[in-house]
């Protein structure tokens, strides 16, 4: 290994502090067609000699402007960073089950995918997303002011932009976790200066020059200044788009939010701005680009040295010679022939490195050189990953396993090809890992490699015995709508480094240049094509166990039956016995269950029939363990994210059950026959009453006897994932006309059209036309009405209903313990024969007056149909025993009842 490379894996520790210098996190691993060959080159080239950097403060996950984002880092070379104050993790899920922690993982991934095609680096605050909210007094209370407002000046601090762009800070509308993260980016572009505040938080202390307001999310609020209007409708021949069609392409990647915008229209698009504060301070109304005032070109470096007149002379000279090289290098290029680039190219790096030892052994004081040589660092960066394009260098690692146990062995195979016309003097190849792992060369030594050529480097890694898993390094508190950080250094980074990385050293002409790839798994699409997940530890057994949650009626004796899945993640078998261990006085069937797991990747499940002992109304746990033939016990098992469109996450938790005692009754002789719906859990509930349950087909829908069902449920947004269900509605409708009980759980507003409604161009989706919808019985549309105080206290508008007297008397107590909101997307009834059975207020003003639509009745023939906006699919999973009461009276009703 060479000196450099020695140098490079001893300083790894030290770089996960170095926030401002990380590059961002690709979602899969391999660059996107835009940013290959002679093309990528082009960009990269975009890049060189821009020294502004732009911090764009949001709150959630789909907040931003991806158009404005590809404007900044794609069109104009802006070295752009997106600060999500949360991970987006209350939402809600449209393509799966992930809720809560998961989601927030979900979505952080959507973020990276994103990033390969706007270009922004990503940074996260620490706050947890705790649902939509109409009150920023609320918001701030939950996260913590102080402490959201750190994370703001910790990134300000650590990346230093001379723009920051942010959501409105006022607004009548929800939502307010926007109006929040204005207000802290506001109040952070003058706290992240004062060397008083946050002190030992970050860097030196930081001020930006302009922070602005707009882009997407609430209108800002009356009286508010002018704005400035950006066009995003531009052409650009390199992405073969315009900045707003490329931004609709990113966005389109928030899938778990629904997101499938249509391609805006050629020459449309536009983003606007209001100046919140500058320093020096700029009069309103005179600019006409958030970049207005910056010098682009790296003379603008000499805002940083304003005293390089006297203290270094050189430094204008230096920064114009180094100027015109980029000038050249961006002249010299042609698509046919990249390698004409590589002559200026080299010159730039030459010069960037030159001048950076220059500064930092020159006589301008400690600030001036410190940003200075930070600057001139983004320039090699960006000149090294040029070369590489101008090079035609391909640069692979490739593992010969994905998931790796402590204690093994696995090997990395490091390909290096050069595709370009000029021959490149390879230096060197060695891998970067976890501090402490023995790395050994396997195969490969350097030598030139000329067109055409490759070289393989293999190397050998052992995984440390008590080697933690690869895992989120955050986790949320149980004290506040916050995460802790497992390890400071990282705070505000999207994920921690990789565990394993590549990194090549070669020459250009006389210069060293440097490139790195994290080593990864390659495997076959779900849907075509190749995919790529980094190489990650896990345990040598995963163990999980299912349901996580399960309720019992109090005193019951039923037997409740529980899963337990092995995977074996060692190399080789993995023999031994799995058990459940209950609390005293429960009784577990059989007491353990041998297995044999033969190979790598192999996964078995085993069942229990766990007999709880006389049940009060709380809850117990239950714990599933493997015990290996050596006697180790393995009892954490991950819960694997994966979709085509993100690179697979891991969540590491305890093979751990919740029993939940519930004082529920359920009335005998009924089923249901379910219509599943997006990311719906609500139909294990059910089953976990002990009601029997049939997930209905589209050949059910179409022909099938309903009536041997007492109850038909809808899950969540089933009329927008189901087209089976749109299209056979009337024979729901007819069910319940004969006697039957439908149960349409929330649906979003394309409820009330009848069919899928287009998706908008650009970056809001369109309100469906506000009317009628035709799927309810009389009426009625679903409105964006919600409350969102998980607190707020019912009030009884049908008290007779037998949704709150039949089979259980629902109370006080029921309301009780529960989380995130009481509902959303309520029912808008616009006809007597409705009946309302609860309403709620919520205590915040932009949320005023009673809300009704939450828990709607209506006799529709010889049946029933019933709307449920109440938020039951996050209160089951969560245990809330309320809502399992709740849940049995709305699907308990007899036919004809």
């Amino acid at each position: 290994m060479g000196k450099r490379l020695k140098a490079m894996a001893a300083a790894c520790a030290v770089m996960l502090s170095a926030l401002a210098a990380a590059p961002p996190v690709a979602a899969q691993l391999a660059p996107i067609p835009q940013d290959r060959g002679s093309n990528g080159l082009g960009l990269a080239l975009r890049r060189i000699g821009v020294t502004p950097r732009v911090l764009y403060v949001t709150a959630h996950p789909d907040d931003e402007h991806n158009g404005m984002l590809v404007r900044l880092s794609r069109g104009l070379g802006v070295r752009t960073a997106l600060l999500t104050l949360t991970r987006g993790d209350g939402g809600q899920n449209e393509i799966g089950s992930e809720l809560f922690e998961a989601l927030g993982v979900l979505r952080s991934e959507e973020l990276a995918a994103i990033h390969r095609y706007d270009g922004a680096e990503q940074y996260f605050g620490h706050s947890y997303e705790f649902g939509y909210s109409f009150g920023v007094e609320e918001t701030f209370q939950k996260w913590g002011r102080e402490a959201a407002l750190g994370d703001v000046v910790r990134i300000v601090r650590a990346f230093r932009p001379d723009v920051i762009l942010t959501l409105p800070v006022e607004g009548t509308g929800g939502g307010q976790h926007h109006q929040a993260a204005g207000q802290l980016a506001r109040e952070a572009f003058r706290a992240a200066a004062d060397a008083s505040l946050f002190t030992g938080l970050g860097p030196a202390p930081w001020q930006a020059r302009k922070v602005y307001q707009g882009g997407v999310g609430n209108e800002p609020g009356a009286g508010a200044p002018r704005p400035l209007t950006v066009r995003i409708g531009v052409y650009d021949p390199l992405l073969g788009l315009t900045w707003q069609q490329f931004g609709s392409v990113a966005r389109g990647l928030h899938r778990s939010q629904g997101s499938n915008p249509l391609m805006a229209d050629p020459g449309e698009g536009e983003a606007s701005f209001v100046l919140l504060d500058s320093e020096p301070k700029i009069a309103d109304g005179g600019e006409g680009d958030v970049l207005d005032g910056l010098d682009l070109t790296l003379l603008g470096l000499l805002r940083f040295a304003p005293d390089h007149a006297t203290a270094a002379p050189f430094l204008r000279s230096d920064l114009q010679a180094l100027q015109a090289r980029v000038e050249s290098a961006r002249a010299a290029f042609d698509p046919g022939v990249p390698e004409k680039t590589l002559p200026s190219l080299q010159a730039v790096l030459v010069g960037a490195r030159a001048l950076a030892d220059k500064v930092r052994g020159g006589p301008l004081d400690a600030r001036s050189r410190g940003e200075l040589v930070d600057r001139l660092g983004d320039e090699v960066l960006d000149v090294e990953r040029a070369l590489g394009l101008a090079h035609g260098l391909e640069l692979e690692a490739l593992a010969d396993d994905d998931v790796v146990v402590p204690g093994q062995s696995f090997t990395v195979a490091t390909r290096v090809t050069n595709l370009g016309a000029a021959a490149v003097p390879l230096e060197d190849v060695a891998l970067v890992t976890r501090e402490g792992w023995p790395v050994r060369s396997l195969e490969g030594s350097p030598r030139e490699l000329a067109r055409g050529e490759s070289v393989v480097f293999r190397h050998q890694v052992t995984v440390p015995a008590g080697t933690p898993p690869s895992q989120p390094y955050w986790r949320r508190s149980p004290l506040v709508d916050r995460y802790d950080i497992s390890d400071p250094r990282l705070a505000g980074r999207a994920w921690a480094p990789a565990d394993v990385t590549a990194v090549v050293r070669y020459r250009s002409g006389e210069a060293a240049v440097s490139a790195s790839r994290p080593a990864v798994w390659r495997y076959p699409g779900a849907g075509g094509g190749e995919k790529q997940k980094a190489v990650a530890v896990g345990s040598e057994v995963s163990v999980r166990i299912q349901p996580e949650v399960t309720v019992a009626a109090v005193g019951s004796r039923v037997p409740r039956e529980f899963r337990v899945t092995v995977r074996n993640q060692r190399r080789g078998s993995a023999t031994g016995r799995v058990r459940i261990e209950a609390p005293r006085g429960w009784s577990v069937a059989p007491p353990e269950a041998p297995m044999t797991l033969h190979h790598e990747g192999e996964e078995m499940a085993a069942r229990f029939a766990v007999t709880p002992g006389p049940l009060a109304a709380g809850e117990a746990q239950v714990r599933a363990v493997f015990v290996d033939d050596a006697g180790r016990e393995f009892a954490i098992g991950d819960q694997v994210i994966a979709y085509e469109h993100v690179h697979e996450r891991r969540l590491v938790r305890p093979a751990i059950a919740r029993v939940v005692a519930v004082d529920v009754a359920v009335t005998p002789g009924i089923s249901v026959g379910y219509v599943d719906g997006a990311g719906d859990e609500v139909d294990t509930a059910i089953a976990q009453l002990g009601i029997p349950l049939t997930y209905l087909t589209t050949d059910d829908l179409a022909f099938g006897d309903l009536s041997r069902f007492s109850t038909i449920v809808t899950g969540i947004r089933a009329y927008q994932t189901r087209p089976d269900l749109r299209s056979y509605h009337r024979r729901l409708m007819a069910y319940a006309e004969a006697g039957g009980n439908l149960v349409v759980q929330y649906n979003k507003l394309d409820f009330n059209q009848a069919a899928e409604p287009p998706r908008a161009g650009g970056f809001s989706g369109t309100r469906p036309a506000a009317g009628d919808s035709p799927y309810a019985p009389f009426p009625a549309s679903v409105s964006s009405s919600r409350i969102t105080d998980e607190t707020a206290a019912p009030r009884i508008v049908a008290p007779r209903s037998p949704l709150l007297t039949r089979p259980n008397p629902i109370g006080e107590g029921d309301w009780r313990g529960w989380v995130q909101e009481r509902g959303l997307y309520f029912l808008a009834a616009r006809d007597a024969r409705y009946e309302e059975v609860v309403a709620f207020t919520d205590p915040f003003p932009l949320n005023p007056g009673e809300k009704r639509g939450a828990l709607v009745d209506a006799a529709v023939g010889r049946g029933r149909w019933t709307y449920v906006g109440l938020g039951l699919f996050r209160q089951l999973p969560a245990g809330v025993p309320g809502a399992y009461r709740l849940l049995a009276n709305i699907v308990g009703r007899p036919r004809g009842r």
